[in-house]
């Protein structure tokens, strides 16, 4: 943490100080097209039991209108400066479709304290929409509104923020970082894409790259499912009859079983996903056996949902998924209703019908969904939500640094679909990659950042030496898990491995 208290030391360099008079006074800022709807000094405030420094908390509107379906639209954000400034922003990555402002207190990587409480001043947006409940799709529907979430929003927050910080301390940001995870992670990836500019640094965790194809994998696992699953009365499938938690322990036994010492040591985790291509025959019930083994269906459909979509001709539709022994699979594709309508996450996301299909179908039933007709309806979407370029040169040229982290264990997302695109990163820079650009992969670790394997490691402060002590992030560790543990974090193409001669951890490409 040696970097990040120096950062805050650096607060007293600031021009200006924010003092109740600053911040009341930034109600009256003059920006275009913007609405400022609080500005209040906040004293002895917390936030989940973690005390916040005193601050100045702004709530702004941009880009007020009526939208073309008659529903009220703006860019909202909140962005938080503290007294004591270490002359550092911090863009706080929004999830899932936002439409909500959350509060800006800069959340951090797992098992390390909000950015606000560094001295970091933080912004938080609800990226274009707030219709009064986060699971509603329904500005999907709305032209504007679409465009504004993909990637408008952000930039709009991004700038307005550092105009605020200007007027409020008399300087320009000295750095600039973002931080996000989920659709978070792929605002990163599209800052660096199309806004190269905005920031220093970019940590892009378990990011949606291509969450049009994403959520066709998703209609796939439904299908997979509802072919095998028992029915109710109305012939409506119940996945929780077909594959319950211990049929789910099964499969992590036996995953875990065949990959084990694939990181060189056999001690009952696994610790290179990337490596595991397990089978699951083993587990068949033979011979009238109906506990402790898997019917074939069950076998088949926990395949079928890892290799990934694809149509009637055989071709690849989406990535295949990673076989990790800590992933989040049953909340994803299982969920825990006991009857129709399914609860996984896949069967009941709607952003699919509403913002990832063109033109939007709210009536659209995933259980129908067609791989050889369906995927083409999807295509429009991308111009405005994926960020499917290997293009990063103005973002290098500028000096930036990226971070990627993608955890094996995540259902929701595939680490091979970020794989692949840092892939396409290495083919196009070579070994100039590593300079600005670098990819580390967790095992055991979720989409929500959590999970068996090790997954706490100070992210922030690898980014921040990185971009201002040009030290590269190689050389640490990443700690935690069930059993708990400390491993390296090795930089891709290189993973865990138990090195006999020192009886040691390091890194094998």
């Amino acid at each position: 943490m040696a970097l990040i208290t120096a950062a805050t030391a650096l607060a007293s360099a600031a021009s200006a100080e924010m003092t109740e008079d600053t911040c009341s006074a930034l109600a009256e800022f003059a920006y275009p097209d913007l609405r400022i709807e609080v500005a209040e000094f906040l004293s002895g405030a917390t936030i989940d039991e973690t005390a916040l420094p005193n601050h100045c908390r702004v709530e702004g509107y941009l880009e007020e209108r009526v939208g073309s379906d008659g529903k009220r639209y703006a860019t909202g954000f909140e962005l938080r400066m503290p007294v004591a400034w270490n002359e550092r922003f911090y863009f706080q990555g929004g999830g899932g479709t936002d439409g909500s402002i959350r509060p800006a207190v800069g959340v951090n990587t797992i098992g390390h304290p909000p950015a606000l409480t560094l001295g970091f001043a933080v912004v938080s947006t609800d990226a274009g929409h707030n219709l009064g409940d986060r699971a509603d799709t329904s500005f999907g529907l709305e032209p504007k509104a679409r465009v504004d979430w993909g990637y408008n929003a952000i930039d709009l927050t991004a700038t307005v923020s550092k105009a605020l910080l200007q007027a409020a301390y008399g300087t320009w940001p000295r750095y600039s970082y973002f931080v996000g995870n989920s659709n978070g992670g792929r605002q990163g990836l599209i800052f660096a894409l199309r806004h190269p500019n905005q920031f220093d640094g970019i940590l892009a965790q378990n990011p949606i790259r291509q969450q049009t194809r994403g959520h066709v994998a998703g209609a796939w696992s439904v299908r997979v499912l509802a072919e095998r699953a028992p029915t109710d009365a109305a012939g409506k499938p119940i996945f929780t009859q077909f594959l319950d938690d211990a049929d789910f322990a099964l499969l992590t036994r036996e995953l875990t079983a065949q990959c084990d010492e694939l990181d060189g040591l056999k001690d009952g985790v696994v610790d290179s996903a990337r490596l595991c291509s397990p089978d699951f025959s083993a587990l068949e019930c033979r011979d009238g056996a109906t506990e402790e083994c898997l019917s074939r269906d069950q076998i088949d459909a926990f395949t079928l949902i890892h290799e990934g979509p694809v149509n009637s001709a055989g071709e690849e539709l989406y990535v295949p998924f990673a076989y990790d022994a800590g992933s989040d699979f049953m909340g994803w594709h299982i969920g825990d209703a006991d009857a129709f309508p399914n609860n996984g996450r896949k069967a009941r996301n709607t952003s699919m019908h509403n913002v990832f299909r063109d033109p939007p179908d709210p009536d659209f039933d995933v259980y129908g969904f067609d791989f050889d007709t369906d995927p083409v309806s999807m295509n429009a979407a991308a111009q405005f939500t994926d960020a499917a370029s290997a293009d990063l040169d103005a973002f290098k040229g500028a000096g930036g640094r990226l971070i990627v982290v993608h955890s094996m264990g995540d259902s929701g997302i595939s680490a091979v679909d970020t794989t692949r695109w840092f892939e396409t990163l290495q083919n196009r820079y070579g070994a100039e990659t590593g300079s600005f650009a670098r990819l580390f992969l967790l095992t055991g670790v979720r989409h929500d950042r959590t999970g068996s394997g090790p997954h706490v490691f100070p992210g922030l402060e690898m980014l921040m030496a990185w971009v201002e002590d040009g030290s590269a992030p190689d050389h640490r560790s990443v700690s935690g898990g069930t059993p708990s543990r400390e491993r390296p974090l090795c930089a891709y193409p290189r993973y865990v491995t138990w090195e006999p001669a020192t009886e040691s951890w390091g890194c094998q490409e």
